[in-house]
Parts: C-alpha cells; structure tokens; sequence
C-alpha cells in the first residue's frame, strides 16, 4: 500500500471537503477506492439526518477529500463515475 501523496503534508487533515455524494454505502466504497488509488485521503461520513445505524449500508454518504486535494479527486470521481447528478 502505497502512502499519502507527497504534496499532503502539515494540517491537511483538518482541511476536509466534499467532493461527492454516493447514494449508498456500496458506491461510496468505489469512490474511495477510486480515490485511494491515486493516493488521495478519503473520508465517508452520513450526512446530517441520515447518521443512523439502523439505515446499516442504506442511505446516502458523502464522501471528503483533504481541500488541498480537491481539484485532483473532483476530476478523478467526475471522469469515472460521472457525479454531476451525485454532488
């Protein structure tokens, strides 16, 4: 497994933004894939409302990048999943 990209370094981690929303869990888990394997940090969390443990994989996520990272991963999500309906 390779490490963060060399240009996230410092506070980037207290920097997060979204990038997308995938409808489920499931979808959420190919974009972070998607976006790991380009070395981008990702974080998926429910969003207000929806942050219920009952839902289980239901439910829409939204998925975060560090804000340094933003204009790489918004093209990597966009050129493989076609998000335009998604964010």
């Amino acid at each position: 497994m390779r490490g963060p990209h060399p240009g996230y370094t410092g506070t980037y981690m207290d920097e997060w933004v979204k990038v997308g929303s995938a409808p489920n869990e499931t979808m959420a888990l190919m974009m972070e894939g998607l976006l790991k394997g380009a070395d981008i940090p990702v974080l998926i969390r429910r969003p207000a409302g929806f942050d219920v443990p009952d839902f289980l994989a239901a439910g829409p996520r939204d998925i975060l990048v560090p804000g340094v990272a933003l204009p790489e991963a918004r093209e990597i999500v966009e050129d493989t999943m076609g998000t335009g309906s998604w964010v």
